[in-house]
């Protein structure tokens, strides 16, 4: 069982991204790169034409999501809405917020990739 946010954690979170055969078509006509930030953990969600994969390092974004492990968590647990975070401040964005919009569709088409990992995940 992988702990959140460990290594072995984002390589399972890699997996299911690229185990996803629909993401090169959704997202060819409008790629995106969104960064997710928990203290000092920092990866990145690319989904593109290419499909979708995680990377971590220096890898830009067009948009960065920043919070603390605790609404982290809460998150991925589906405990907590990423709206109601933003609102209430527990969850910060910065970037392109029209790209973010543009990739809205296909976004809520790729659905819960993370379902099996998250019943998987030591939080």
């Amino acid at each position: 069982m992988p702990d959140f946010l460990s290594h072995e954690w984002l390589e399972d979170f890699d997996g299911a991204l690229r185990a996803d055969s629909t993401v090169a078509t959704r997202f060819a006509a409008n790629p995106i790169a969104i960064a997710q930030e928990v203290g000092t953990v920092r990866y990145v969600v690319v989904l593109d034409e290419s499909g979708g994969r995680l990377e971590r390092g220096d890898t830009s974004a067009d948009v960065t999501f920043a919070c603390d492990r605790e609404t982290a968590a809460a998150l991925a647990r589906g405990e907590l809405n990423a709206q109601r975070a933003l609102t209430s401040g527990r969850l910060k964005l910065r970037g392109d917020i029209d790209r973010l919009g543009a990739a809205a569709d296909a976004l809520t088409a790729l659905g819960d990739v993370l379902a099996e990992l998250r019943t998987a995940t030591s939080f």
